[in-house]
């Protein structure tokens, strides 16, 4: 797990300092969940739910931007149980890092982006409906007692179309990397051996992008506005030119020497 905290946090870290520029975009929609695998033979169903969240957008150029954020997750499976029905569901906090790109030109509505994301398992619960009916709170980690692992990790992509200026509509894929089952790599001594549940989301969210930090403005002594880096670019050039015109005068001063002499 430290790889993905130090990926997640050297590119974050890229992000901040990269721009002055940050957008902020509260982001919320329904959340179709996808469980693969099984556990002794039952086959989990997804619950789909919803997802509500943020994003902070830090432009890298005109085209390319780095996005991270925090998402609430509700989401959940069904599957049969001994003769009855087993919902287990989950409060999970996500925290995706992708490279964002706008695609054609820049005045263009439509971005694509893709990286990794953490989840966070933080509570939930089990529920069985039936002839005996029970409910308890979900136990999280990674014992041979507990529902469910604590964390995920996986990779995303997604398709953005802006409506307007700052209103946005997303679609996300999301597939899981790390089992779900506790010690589910582990072969138990069971009739069947094989434990895995893998975690896969199809996102439809609704966000709007707006300036919460604004790119840094650069002025002039008379108050125009002024790019700092073509200003440097010139300073630069005119340094330049008056180091040849030291040169060539210092090198005619010294044909006029040879002359005298």
């Amino acid at each position: 797990m430290k790889p993905f905290y130090l990926l997640f946090a050297g590119l974050f870290l890229t992000a901040a300092t990269a721009s002055a520029q940050i957008l902020f975009a509260p982001e919320a929609g329904y959340n179709i969940c996808t469980y693969t695998g099984t556990t002794d033979g039952r086959v989990r169903t997804g619950k789909n739910a919803y997802a509500v969240g943020g994003n902070l957008n830090f432009p890298l150029s005109k085209h390319f931007s780095i996005l991270t954020g925090v998402f609430f997750v509700r989401n959940g499976y069904t599957s049969p149980y001994r003769g009855q029905n087993l919902f287990e569901g989950m409060n999970t906090y996500q925290i995706p890092l992708s490279l964002e790109y706008q695609i054609g030109p820049e005045k263009s509505h439509f971005f694509i982006g893709a990286g990794p994301y953490l989840d966070i398992n933080q509570d939930g619960i089990v529920r069985l409906t039936g002839t005996l009916p029970s409910s308890r709170g979900m136990r999280i980690g990674n014992g041979a007692a507990d529902d469910i692992n604590r964390w995920d990790y996986g990779a995303q992509g997604w398709l953005m179309i802006q409506i307007v200026h700052g209103l946005y509509v997303r679609a996300t894929y999301s597939q899981g990397f790390n089992n779900m089952t506790p010690m589910g790599d582990k072969r138990w001594p069971s009739v069947d051996t094989k434990h895995g549940t893998y975690n896969q989301d199809m996102r439809f969210t609704l966000g709007y992008a707006f300036t919460a930090i604004p790119k840094k403005v650069h002025r002039d002594k008379n108050g125009k506005i002024i790019d700092k880096k073509e200003e440097k670019r010139k300073e630069k050039e005119k340094k330049r030119k008056e180091k040849e015109k030291e040169e060539k005068r210092a090198e005619k001063e010294e044909r006029e020497n040879k002359k005298k002499k």
